[in-house]
């Protein structure tokens, strides 16, 4: 999510806007509460995929009603998901429910969606040879797994949250066996609902015309990095991500994924003067603009302090100053491509950086009080030193994002 903005003229004056996150993550524990009211406002089908569970529990409906199964007693069960329910509580709070049920059917029901872990069984090595090769089935080898401490040191001699090399050619079992290792030392998980990617691409229909042209650019920029045709443009009638106008101004954001689509603030949007301030006449002309980060004089006026948990940083703080050039109307689309591929970064499976060159930077990992599912470290600020260009004011893909995609693929998230 990016959050909304002071006004500046020539001093940036940004209300976190690398505060970003992804909407929807409430306690599923806590929807099973008696007394909370459960709101099912949303049901899809899905493709059906194998899953495994070991934590959580299954419900007999989407209102969470009642549990039914304990998941830590079904760890070796696999189930086949069937369908995807967004439901509210009455704090208005979402949550994803997978439908899914054993082979026989006889163990079915509603289960969180995040607890459900895409399933990959292992092959089997038939030893020996046989007598009549002709009449001999001979089951594919197993590849055998990296150990957990190659993988550490692996990860170790890697750039911080950026997975190179060796990391991005392991096996299918290494990737489904460490998935949770992955996850927390690259700060991803799997966001996007199920159905939203097929065959690792996901169709975008735009709500409105006038996001069209900065929808085309975000997706180029994440299917020329990828070297494939990961988004595309779908039509109302054939498509799996929605992309359009919604309300951000309560809540504070610019721009947020939910799991089954991306909303960017509609009033922002068709705001001139957002989020630079007033700008020169002259479409033409170029300007610089200065972005910083330093609150050190305590007027509120440097993008600390209106990080998403509203803390005001003091003058110990590390600042961070950058400065961006451009005409008034490149400088406004970069800042809108920017969030657009910034919340498609996240249906990819990608959470936040401490890192402002990443398109998924955010200057803290805390956002509304609550951290992020998956990260390596909590972060109060960010790590780049000054001058570094922001990924997500220039809408520019870092290798760090780059690599991190390309894992997620690796691990099914898209």
């Amino acid at each position: 999510m990016i959050m909304k903005q002071k006004r500046g003229i020539l001093t940036m004056i940004l209300a976190a806007v690398f505060s970003i996150g992804i909407m929807g993550s409430i306690n599923p524990a806590q929807n099973a509460e008696a007394k909370r009211t459960v709101k099912i406002v949303k049901v899809q089908k899905v493709a059906s995929k194998p899953y495994r569970a070991t934590k959580g529990y299954m419900y007999n409906s989407a209102k969470l009603t009642k549990k039914i199964h304990n998941l830590k007693n079904y760890k070796n069960t696999t189930f086949y998901s069937k369908k995807r329910v967004t439901i509210k509580t009455t704090q208005n709070k979402k949550a994803y429910y997978t439908y899914v049920a054993n082979k026989s059917g006889k163990i079915k029901g509603y289960v969180y969606s995040k607890y459900l872990k895409l399933y990959q069984p292992k092959t089997i090595t038939i030893v020996g040879i046989p007598t009549d090769p002709s009449t001999t089935q001979t089951k594919p080898t197993a590849s055998k797994l990296i150990s957990k401490t190659d993988l550490q040191s692996l990860i170790d001699a890697s750039p911080d949250l950026d997975p190179t090399g060796q990391l991005l050619s392991l096996t299918a079992g290494d990737y489904a066996t460490y998935q949770s290792v992955f996850d927390k030392n690259f700060n991803v998980g799997d966001y996007a609902n199920d159905g939203v990617f097929n065959n690792d691409q996901a169709s975008i229909y735009v709500r409105s015309a006038q996001l069209i042209p900065y929808v085309q650019k975000a997706m180029d920029k994440w299917n020329s990095a990828l070297g494939s045709t990961v988004f595309t443009l779908g039509t109302a009638q054939d498509h799996s991500l929605t992309l359009g106008f919604g309300n951000g101004q309560a809540d504070g954001w610019d721009g947020v994924f939910d799991g089954s689509g991306v909303e960017v603030d509609y009033v922002s949007f068709h705001d001139s003067t957002y989020p630079y301030g007033p700008m020169p006449l002259s479409s033409s002309q170029t300007i610089s603009v200065k972005l910083s980060t330093d609150d050190s004089d305590g007027a509120g006026d440097g993008m600390a302090a209106h990080v998403a948990n509203r803390v005001h940083y003091d003058a110990t703080n590390h600042y961070l100053t950058t400065t961006v050039t451009g005409t008034p109307s490149q400088l406004l689309e970069n800042y809108w491509v920017g969030v657009i591929t910034h919340e498609l970064g996240h249906s990819l499976g990608l959470d936040h950086t401490p890192y402002f060159g990443d398109i998924m930077a955010a200057q803290s990992s805390v956002e509304d009080g609550q951290s992020q599912e998956n990260e390596k470290y909590n972060w109060t600020d960010y790590k780049d030193s000054d001058g570094t260009q922001g990924g997500a004011l220039t809408a520019t893909l870092s290798q760090r994002d780059i690599d991190r995609a390309k894992l997620t693929k690796l691990l099914g998230y898209w």
